[in-house]
């Protein structure tokens, strides 16, 4: 893997966490109902499904689904 390649796996890495740690900080405070962030995570499947030939797209679809699953289920 070259430098590039490490940065911008490292950078959809980072990208990731960070969108995660907003979300769950939003819910926290009661500023996305569990509905919404449930919708935020279901419209980022879906864009993940609009890029589906990407080569991390199966593993992009596996994390927002373990979420859906997890700590925004439907309860």
């Amino acid at each position: 893997m070259d430098g590039n390649e490490k940065r911008a796996d490292a950078t959809a890495l980072a990208g990731a966490c960070i969108a995660t740690a907003i979300l769950d900080k939003l819910h926290e405070k009661g500023l996305f109902t569990l509905e919404e962030a449930r919708g935020v995570l279901t419209s980022a499947m879906r864009e993940v499904g609009s890029n589906s030939q990407a080569p991390a797209a199966y593993d992009a679809s596996t994390l927002i689904g373990e979420m859906l699953k997890g700590r925004f289920s439907a309860r």
